[in-house]
């Protein structure tokens, strides 16, 4: 006759807090939000910032600041900003709300869809500063997004196609990212000496018009 063997279970609230770490840092998405879910030791490990630094916070509405103050989000590195919604209170006071929230998470790449928010001159020079020197990508493009000049040539490929509809989606949208003087100039004084920036893209500005009449007034002289 066959011998029986047991087999013993451990329970998951026995182990070394170093190896739930482990475990936990291994995890994908969405077994991670599973697993924060599980009991209250796993939720509160869980909520170390290390483990989330994945996720996109979608900012929504005024009310989604408050998801960018949770514990697990502060080391977050990509915000989300480009639902229609946001036009009906970034464009009242929650723009600079958002600056400030975003300002208090240093690691913070990326915000998508910050080109179309309107009102970024009226916010604190050093805090404007503080927040898009520390992107990696930053479009301070003001009025509508300028075409090729060149049509390319037909293509076959489906992706080619779709990225063409997405790009004549953005033309029909008008970039709003005018910044006031100061905040350029103290801008560009700090892309100078230290910055995350690895595209910079810029169009439409104030500052830039004065320049380029300045250059005319010269050559006239």
């Amino acid at each position: 006759m066959g011998q029986s063997h047991s087999q013993s279970q451990t329970h998951i609230s026995v182990l070394p807090n170093e190896v739930m770490f482990i475990i936990l840092q291994y995890l994908p998405p969405q077994e991670m939000k599973s697993a924060v879910l599980v009991c209250k030791a796993l939720r509160e490990m869980g909520e170390k910032p290390r483990f989330w630094t994945w996720a996109v916070a979608t900012v929504n509405t005024k009310d989604d600041l408050l998801k960018l103050k949770l514990p697990r989000l502060q080391m977050v590195q990509e915000i989300d900003v480009t639902h229609p919604s946001r036009l009906v209170w970034m464009k009242r006071e929650g723009l600079a709300d958002l600056f400030q929230v975003i300002g208090e998470i240093p690691t913070v790449r990326r915000i998508r869809g910050l080109e179309f928010c309107k009102g970024i001159e009226g916010i604190e020079p050093d805090l404007v500063v503080s927040v898009l020197n520390s992107l990696e990508e930053l479009k301070l493009c003001y009025g509508f997004a300028e075409e090729d000049g060149e049509e390319d040539e037909e293509e076959d490929d489906e992706e080619d196609e779709e990225e063409d509809e997405e790009k004549e989606q953005e033309m029909e949208q008008e970039m709003q990212m005018k910044l006031s003087t100061e905040q350029l100039e103290l801008l560009f004084t700090a892309v100078a000496e230290k910055t995350n920036l690895k595209f910079l893209q810029v169009s439409g500005q104030d500052m830039l018009k004065d320049m380029d009449d300045t250059d005319e007034m010269d050559e006239m002289d």
